[in-house]
């Protein structure tokens, strides 16, 4: 019983796979030949009945591996914030928490002008003056990091 069940059942899945590959094919080589613009030219009179498709792309803004680089200084330095609120024996500890958290939100400014982002609130705005007291915006910070996750960006 066992072998004529395998025997029916082994072919039957065989038989699956191959159709499955090969309606997959079937849909690429399709998809490749409807991509392809015709390369004669069509008469006027038809060209106002219907519209080719135009298969323009988007002009590119932003240079996508700088992005890629942003979100990966980002995230370094969000491990690193991590790693250094976690670690208590680390000496000076306050001042590598302020030298990252700074660097952070440096990076975090460069990444809001990349995608677009200019309002920025006055102790962000370039020329402002930095004063000898940290204050760290926790506000400003999270609405930065949720537009760009908005935006797509993760780290």
């Amino acid at each position: 019983m066992l072998l004529a069940t395998c025997a029916v059942v082994v072919p039957t899945a065989w038989w699956l796979v191959r159709r499955t590959r090969r309606a997959r094919r079937q849909r690429a080589a399709l998809a490749r030949t409807t991509l392809r613009l015709p390369t004669r030219r069509l008469p006027t009179h038809r060209l106002t009945t219907h519209r080719l498709p135009t298969l323009r792309r988007p002009p590119v803004e932003t240079d996508p591996f700088e992005m890629l680089t942003l979100q990966f200084r980002l995230s370094t330095l969000a491990t690193q914030i991590q790693r250094i609120e976690q670690d208590q024996s680390t000496l000076a500890r306050a001042h590598h928490l302020r030298a990252t958290q700074y660097a952070y939100d440096t990076v975090l400014r460069q990444a809001c002008t990349l995608v677009g982002l200019t309002e920025l609130s006055g102790s962000h705005r370039p020329g402002a003056t930095v004063s000898d007291t940290w204050v760290v915006d926790e506000d400003e910070r999270m609405r930065q990091e949720l537009e760009l996750c908005a935006r797509g960006w993760s780290w």
